[in-house]
């Protein structure tokens, strides 16, 4: 690309996002629309389109919020967090922590905005084969000793209000429950099966579980850390009630 050029648009782009007044050197100006107003109008665009890319990730968070709120806020995070990446697919990664620290008294926004996020990351994550029932199989004994990891699809998400009752009436177009918290973090689940995004809440002893995976543990690990914890006759009931859901699910791969 010439230099011109590339100084050219960079110009232009600092005019559009950061309000660079220089910019309107830049258009055309004449007496139906003056520069001023083309480039006002350029702005505009420019923010209400990636208000809907916004609006498009975090759909449940503006359906609880209302057009009229969801806009003020995704407003203020345009103004806060520019565009840096071509692909509008990732914009808006730092939403829940915008939220997090601008309304720390209505913690549930950050945490739906946070379901939102993963979910929509467990929708285009790589096709990565899972560990499942036949995979078993075919390895025998030889995979309990072998690193463990989740699924790229699948993440653990701590939550400390009732987001996912909010979240499923607000998927099923029902009035959403009022925001509670939880006397004690909760640890959602969030996996694709098949095509299709999931969620689900953890008991203790599984959040504790699947975060040992997380980080590479193996079935063998995994059961000494149970049995720790529960006894022996509790870990067994408990692991193998464990293991046949997530390879159900597809959740688990095998560490290179």
């Amino acid at each position: 690309m010439p230099e011109a050029l590339r100084e050219l648009q960079h110009r232009f782009l600092a005019a559009i996002i950061g309000g660079d007044a220089g910019g309107e050197a830049l258009i055309v100006d004449d007496a139906r629309v003056g520069a001023a107003r083309r480039l006002d109008i350029y702005r505009n665009n420019y923010r209400a389109s990636l208000a809907g890319v916004l609006a498009d990730h975090f759909e449940r968070l503006h359906s609880y919020l209302g057009d009229e709120q969801f806009d003020n806020i995704a407003g203020a995070y345009l103004t806060a967090h520019p565009s840096t990446t071509r692909n509008l697919r990732y914009y808006g990664v730092e939403f829940p922590a915008f939220l997090a620290q601008h309304f720390p008294d209505d913690g549930e926004l950050a945490e739906l905005a946070r379901l939102d996020w993963a979910l929509r990351s467990a929708f285009d994550a790589p096709d990565t084969p899972s560990l499942d029932a036949a995979a078993v199989g075919e390895l025998g004994d030889a995979w309990i000793e072998r690193r463990l990891m989740l699924h790229p699809a699948a993440q653990l998400v701590a939550v400390q209000f009732n987001v996912a009752a909010l979240w499923s009436a607000l998927d099923a177009q029902e009035a959403p429950p009022e925001p509670a918290a939880f006397a004690a973090p909760v640890t959602l689940l969030v996996w694709r099966s098949g095509q299709q995004p999931s969620f689900r809440s953890l008991s203790e002893g599984e959040a504790d579980a699947l975060a040992q995976l997380a980080v590479g543990a193996s079935f063998t690990d995994l059961s000494a850390h149970v049995i720790e914890r529960v006894g022996e006759a509790a870990a067994m009931k408990e692991l193998a009630a464990w293991l046949g859901q997530w390879l159900a699910d597809g959740v688990l791969i095998l560490a290179n």
